[in-house]
């Protein structure tokens, strides 16, 4: 039998197990687990045969956001310069899968999205009017420098810039839910989603088509969060920290 030990290394997004949808792995998109507890989940549910001992971090606490531990910030890829993208990637990562640009070849990828056609006036009034927690939306033009998914590269195009203003309160895909609903009602013959894509990053096509043919997306995102609590209540005996 192996004999292997874990780094408990946090989630650089949160530390709650928080409400986002659950993809193809039964895993929700942001699970506020460390490696650790992920290692003694997976090690039951695989049933691997294996002598794990996690190594815990000192002095972390689950509600203990990363920048509250005096840790200096280190991308956790090259297109999360900050916390503030860390904590919308979970939403605004299923524009990858369309025609609207997420910022990438900007200081702030993720945290704003934009495409030469959106209405971004028009956008920002209808999620503005949902009162949404945690986020505010204003329309913001910006220019894409040599992003690396090659969206609209060196053009000035309207955008939308989503700003954390209630962290503990943001529900990340539920603000990205609203986001693809509000610029589908807006500009339905303009976006383009890659439906195959979209669905490996959100697990299935039934929020993909839901939020297509209109259906609120408040709703939706009540319905499909349920697999989220069941999760947090299975893997509560696998959590080391308070």
């Amino acid at each position: 039998m192996l004999d292997t030990s874990v780094i408990a290394k946090y989630h650089p997004a949160g530390g709650p197990s928080t409400s986002d949808v659950v993809p193809l792995v039964a895993v929700p998109m942001r699970h506020g687990m460390t490696i650790g507890e992920m290692a003694l989940m997976y090690k039951d549910a695989l049933g691997i045969n294996v002598d794990l001992s996690v190594i815990p971090a000192r002095g972390w606490q689950r509600e203990l956001w990363y920048d509250r531990t005096g840790l200096p910030w280190v991308k956790p890829s090259p297109n999360m310069p900050t916390l503030q993208s860390a904590m919308l990637y979970p939403g605004t990562v299923m524009f990858e899968a369309t025609n609207v640009s997420v910022g990438r070849g900007t200081p702030t990828a993720f945290q704003i999205i934009g495409a030469p056609w959106l209405k971004s006036a028009a956008v920002v009034k209808m999620l503005t009017e949902r009162e949404m927690r945690g986020v505010r939306f204003t329309a913001e033009e910006f220019t894409p420098v040599n992003p690396t998914d090659s969206k609209y590269s060196g053009k000035r195009i309207p955008g939308i810039r989503i700003s954390v203003t209630n962290r503990s309160g943001l529900q990340a895909v539920r603000v990205g839910a609203a986001l693809l609903w509000a610029i589908n009602k807006t500009s339905p013959d303009s976006l383009r989603v890659n439906a195959s894509s979209f669905d490996r990053l959100l697990g299935s096509p039934a929020i993909r088509e839901a939020l297509l043919r209109g259906e609120d997306p408040d709703k939706l995102m009540d319905r499909e969060f349920q697999p989220v609590y069941e999760f947090r209540e299975r893997t509560r005996k696998y959590l080391l920290y308070k």
